[in-house]
């Protein structure tokens, strides 16, 4: 399943998620506030914070909402 790393407070993770609600895609949201264990995996991913970060079953993950690289990893 496709891990969202995010948080309440940003925006830009709020239009990553509706983006993926639009495409019909399931994913699981890891709050890296709510979460320790959630930004943790986010550090040792990325080697920072930053969010959000989309993580693919492939492993391999979009830093931002780049759109054009999330749809190629859902049409890969």
């Amino acid at each position: 399943m496709i891990q969202v790393f995010s948080f309440d407070a940003c925006p830009w993770c709020t239009k990553a998620k509706k983006y993926l609600d639009k495409k019909g895609v399931a994913y699981t949201v890891r709050d890296i506030e709510k979460e320790p264990a959630a930004y943790d995996d986010l550090i040792k991913l990325t080697g920072e914070g930053a969010c959000p970060v989309i993580l693919f079953e492939n492993g391999e993950y979009v830093r931002g909402f780049d759109q054009p690289a999330i749809d190629r990893h859902l049409d890969a």
